[in-house]
């Protein structure tokens, strides 16, 4: 019963507010062209139906079929037929089956080898096998045998090992299934898989623009038959980025769909819930913890990362278990040091994948790290007990992490690039020729404090309720805000009714969470506030700490009022949530991959990437190309269209662009002197793509004439040419001149077309 009218205020105005905010957004989304355009089209239609009976489909299968293996078995054959009729089966499969090797491995080394509890669990269990596997494929590439044929070698027999001697790996995880689901679990249950079905539906079809230029093509940018370590000539800062998950995935890299790799950021994106649950579960009861995945789940800001082959999801991941890892630790009243060792590990091998985790991998873990230290281990100094074992969990973990950042150093002279490389600079380190110097964006630079704050506020504003405009444009595509607005409302609500006061362990678990999340949030709105361009996916951890926290204390407040409320409006936003991710994407694909039953069980990529191209006049250039994978072609045209020849390629945009070195093309001698670093075979440029007053039309034309360029053939108005480093001037120089003004179809201006 509501005890006071405060308390009814409080209710209300939190229903109230979900609800409103939700519609206010849903107009202001709606009120966009390209959504209004989107909703209209079949694909679009088609998909929401099929959604809702695949929706269905669960929900019966759920709440019907008794018995919990049933009800699994059946859950099973309604996702193969669905992934069978979107032709991303076998990607599923196989990516799956890798990381349960990789799983089993770590599994097998932890516990088989080292002797560790085997109920420390799969996560760390994963970390372990992660860490083992970038360490030996680093190692390999180091030693000389690191192409992807031997590691893929290497990996079947670790799977083959794993498989022998490895079986118990699942285990080690308490059986909760025993215990039967309720009703409303199963129907969040149905709504959690549907939402990952729904990712895996168009896994083929959003492969999105940075996936494109880096993401799927490290068979040619990170491991083009000599290993990792090798020079390739690229400059794009995309190619220098911290590597572990690329390197993770090497031995798919170089299969005949895109979605091979992609499928691995799925089943990682199952492990990011699995992994919400679990730590829901130090403070939630199933079914409270069962609800948090289902927001989770639910929000495109983390779950539309499944579909992209970049390394946030991975990142999250061990991010997660990192958190996961410094909780059990108090959970178990200091008893063992051992969970402190993991956490450490999963914070190095976290530094791997992504170069934003210096940041915010660091603010977790620093945190966490000193909470431990003055509440903990200083006052019991001494009496500390674990397993020494566990040092080689991290000792593997740092050694991944030598090995990648070892890469960046080999390349750049840093240890970590993008927006850091300023940072190192003042720290000692020097970059290498041609990379140059990069600083963290500010778009407060120059303003006043008032207009930071109104700016701020504005953007605020915009990332909880309207994320439309272009400095929303990569907001709206993996947004979260709508998440952070509800728990802001509830968490607000849940401090007017007032909480229990923990005692015990819990006392631990909760100050721990204040103590890091708080400095954590600051972070974020720091970021949040100076950078010039803010992404929705900037802030997974930030979506997936604030739900645990905000349920925590709503599952707290005497009574079940507020948490009922809680689940009410949450089911507006569940709704919300299905109807926003299904509309957004990184790529603005709209629908499903389309529905098939005669198919090998994947989409061929590389035979649609094929055919394109030679539908744009580039048979030939293709073939030529294709004849040696690791051929190295510098190509002037649209990206990251012309970044899918079979070779290593780099686009000039790679060259000239924000994260380049525009330098380098400022004089034709200086583009000679990057042509003879990067060892560049060719250089290609596409039909209709410059005209005579671009830098690059120039540039090639000079190039030609200087005999350092040397035409091999024109196609469709297509010119791939040779490099001659040790070319001149001459009469055959000015013959190739004249026929490339000839034969190169130059872009048409309004006046040439007049």
């Amino acid at each position: 019963m509501i005890r006071s009218r405060k308390h009814r205020f409080a209710i209300w105005i939190f229903m109230g507010g979900s609800v409103a905010a939700i519609l206010y957004s849903l107009k202001q989304i709606l009120g966009m062209e390209a959504f209004h355009w989107m909703i209209n089209q079949n694909e679009y239609k088609t998909m929401m139906a099929e959604t809702a009976v695949l929706f269905a489909a669960f929900c019966l299968s759920g709440l019907l079929i008794p018995g919990n293996r049933r009800k699994l078995g059946a859950t099973i054959i309604i996702t193969s037929i669905f992934l069978w009729a979107h032709q991303v089966f076998v990607p599923v499969v196989v990516a799956g089956g890798y990381l349960f090797g990789i799983l089993g491995m770590g599994h097998l080394i932890r516990v088989k080898l080292f002797r560790l509890p085997q109920k420390d669990g799969i996560a760390v269990d994963f970390l372990t096998g992660v860490s083992a596997v970038v360490s030996l494929f680093c190692l390999l590439s180091a030693l000389g045998f690191g192409s992807i044929p031997w590691l893929k070698g290497f990996a079947v027999a670790g799977w083959i090992l794993f498989a022998l001697f490895g079986r118990s790996v699942f285990k080690s995880e308490r059986v909760e299934n025993r215990v039967a689901f309720t009703n409303s679990e199963l129907v969040l249950l149905a709504f959690i898989l549907t939402m990952v079905c729904m990712q895996a539906g168009r896994l083929n079809i959003a492969v999105d623009y940075d996936s494109l230029w880096y993401g799927v093509r490290s068979q040619y940018i990170l491991n083009n038959g000599h290993g990792i370590y090798e020079n390739l000539g690229t400059i794009g800062i995309v190619y220098t980025y911290s590597k572990g998950f690329e390197v993770l995935t090497l031995p798919l890299a170089d299969l005949p769909s895109y979605s091979f790799v992609t499928a691995v950021n799925l089943w990682l994106s199952v492990g990011v819930l699995y992994l919400g649950y679990h730590l829901g579960r130090f403070n939630l009861k199933r079914g409270q913890a069962v609800f948090l995945t289902a927001l989770l789940s639910g929000t495109p800001g983390i779950m539309n990362m499944a579909v992209a082959a970049k390394s946030d999801m991975i990142t999250l991941l061990f991010q997660a278990i990192l958190f996961s890892c410094f909780l059990s630790y108090l959970k178990k009243g200091t008893s063992s040091y051992r969970y402190l060792v993991y956490g450490v590990a999963a914070y190095l091998i976290s530094l791997t994948f992504k170069p934003t985790a210096l940041i915010f991998s660091t603010a977790v873990f620093g945190m966490g790290c000193l909470y431990i230290l003055v509440k903990l281990l200083i006052p019991k100094l001494g009496k500390e007990k674990g397993n020494i074992s566990s040092i080689f969990v991290l000792l593997s973990a740092a050694a991944a992490l030598l090995g990648i950042w070892g890469r960046t150093i080999k390349l750049t002279g840093l240890p970590v690039t993008s927006v850091f490389s300023a940072f190192f600079v003042k720290l000692g380190f020097h970059l290498k020729y041609p990379f140059r110097i990069n600083h963290i964006p500010n778009c407060n630079a120059g303003l006043s404090m008032k207009e930071r704050v109104l700016g701020f506020i504005k953007r605020l504003y915009s990332f909880f309720f309207s994320p439309i405009g272009p400095e929303m444009d990569h907001v709206i595509l993996a947004w979260g805000g709508y998440l952070l607005f509800f728990l802001l409302i509830l968490w607000i609500t849940a401090q007017i009714w007032g909480k229990h006061v923990d005692k015990g362990e819990k006392k631990h678990v909760s100050d721990f969470l204040g103590f890091v999340y708080v400095p954590f949030l600051i972070v974020n709105l720091i970021g949040f506030a100076m950078l010039s361009q803010v992404d929705g996916n900037y802030f997974m951890l930030l979506y997936l700490l604030t739900t645990i926290c905000v349920l925590k204390t709503a599952a707290q407040v005497p009574g079940a009022v507020v948490w009922n409320s809680a689940r009410g409006a949450g089911a507006f936003i569940l709704i919300f949530s299905v109807f926003l991710t299904a509309m957004t994407n990184w790529s603005w694909s709209v629908g499903y991959t389309p529905v098939s039953f005669h198919h090998k069980g994947y989409y061929n990529h590389i035979e649609e990437t094929r055919k394109k191209m030679e539908e744009k006049g580039n048979n030939r250039i293709w073939e030529l190309v294709a004849s040696n994978p690791q051929t190295r072609m510098i190509a002037i045209g649209s990206h990251p269209e012309v970044l899918s020849f079979p070779c290593n390629v780099q686009s000039y945009d790679d060259i000239t662009g924000v994260w380049g070195n525009v330098k380098l093309v400022k004089k034709m001698d200086y583009f000679v002197d990057f042509m003879e670093y990067a060892k560049t075979d060719f250089v290609y440029v596409q039909a209709s793509y410059i005209m005579e007053k671009n830098r690059s039309y120039t540039l090639v034309r000079d190039l030609i004439e200087d005999g350092k360029l040397v035409p091999v053939c024109y196609e469709n108005g297509n010119l791939l040419a040779k490099v001659d480093l040790k070319g001149r001037y001459s009469h055959i120089s000015q013959q190739a001149l004249t026929e490339f003004k000839q034969c190169y179809r130059k872009k048409e201006t309004k006046q040439t077309k007049e």
